[in-house]
């Protein structure tokens, strides 16, 4: 079940990675729509209520969506933009950044689901946008990347299955950015980090 626009009640939102480019443009669009919002990040962010915490502790993550309910209400759309970026080529990686980069891709994601979702399942009805990386064609040196955030796209295709049945829908995004940085004069480079790009494919499905 899409979330109601047209009812005059508060929406609720999460966002994790809310500090990031990506979370913070859709907190700011959110804010403007007459969204209620928290986030989470391990820096403060703009949203109505702000939680420093890390996606890879599940506790706190299930005690940051505990706050968000009370303090804002029940939550209507998940929003997970958390994450973890570093450029090495294959065997370069040191052991514990490989695992830190699924623990915040996969781990991150999962453990805001578990937070949130069964909430969700109770009332019947809510949405979830995960969000991976399109690396297409394939940049050089981001394969872990790829890999790390690929495991989202396998999560939320189960997962929404095993949610629908409760009206609650689940999709992943992989969004591109606009330009390749390496690739443009420095006078256009500030449209690379225009989280704004994004919005519009992370709300096109909430």
């Amino acid at each position: 079940m899409a979330i109601d626009k047209n009812s005059n009640a508060p929406r609720v939102a999460l966002v994790t990675g809310a500090a990031g480019t990506i979370g913070s443009a859709v907190i700011r669009w959110m804010l403007a729509d007459g969204w209620r919002v928290a986030g989470v990040d391990l820096k403060q962010s703009e949203a109505d209520l702000s939680l420093c915490i890390d996606v890879t502790e599940r506790a706190a993550v299930i005690e940051a969506a505990n706050q968000v309910t009370e303090n804002l209400g029940s939550i209507d759309l998940l929003v997970t933009a958390a994450a973890d970026f570093e450029k090495a080529p294959i065997g370069a990686m040191a052991p514990d950044r490989w695992q830190r980069m699924i623990d915040v891709w996969l781990g991150g994601t999962a453990n805001a689901c578990a937070a949130v979702v069964p909430a969700m399942v109770t009332k019947g009805c809510g949405s979830v946008v995960t969000l991976s990386v399109n690396f297409s064609p394939p940049e050089p040196g981001y394969t872990y990347v790829a890999a790390a955030s690929g495991t989202v796209v396998a999560f939320a295709k189960s997962f929404g299955c095993e949610v629908a049945p409760h009206n609650v829908r689940v999709n992943c995004l992989a969004p591109r950015l606009p330009l390749n940085p390496d690739r443009v004069a420095s006078t256009v480079k500030f449209l690379v980090n225009d989280g704004d790009y994004y919005v519009s494919q992370v709300f096109f499905p909430a």
